[in-house]
């Protein structure tokens, strides 16, 4: 006996899978977007300008060691999207930050953010942009953030 509602129940649960795709977080195997990474400091540099990153032309490192704030900023780069492969960015020059993430064992992740054009974040196992979020919580935990 063949079941009526077979093939429509399998054609919901793709459906499914393809809508709730398409707005996933980034996967990403960077251990600071891992649910287990325990942030100890986060140190930020900046505005640096071009060309980028250049040590020695930052106006000073800002430190934080608030958990809670720092794991708003972790949040926030990780669910930043990848950039569709035709984005098309404007070509101005702008300053950037260095975001360097320390955890409870010592280990170091570095992220470079720019605040310009697409506003490409580096430093995570994938390129991401649009860091409007990133600055939002930034600006949030006291820390140097570009203006909107």
């Amino acid at each position: 006996m063949r079941r009526p509602f077979a093939v429509p129940a399998v054609v919901l649960v793709a459906l499914t899978a393809v809508a709730c795709g398409g707005s996933a977080r980034p996967g990403s195997a960077s251990p600071l977007c891992s649910a287990s990474y325990e942030p100890r400091e986060l140190v930020e540099s900046g505005p640096l300008y071009p060309p980028l990153p250049a040590p020695g032309k930052s106006r000073g490192e800002t430190r934080t060691t608030d958990v809670a704030a720092i794991k708003k900023v972790v949040a926030a780069a990780c669910d930043l999207p990848e950039p569709p492969s035709d984005v098309a960015c404007t070509a101005e020059l702008g300053p950037a930050f260095a975001l360097r993430f320390v955890d409870t064992r010592g280990q170091t992740t570095d992220l470079t953010a720019a605040a310009y054009g697409c506003q490409f974040v580096e430093g995570l196992d994938t390129r991401r942009y649009d860091a409007r979020p990133l600055w939002d919580a930034l600006a949030a935990a006291g820390l140097p953030a570009p203006r909107r």
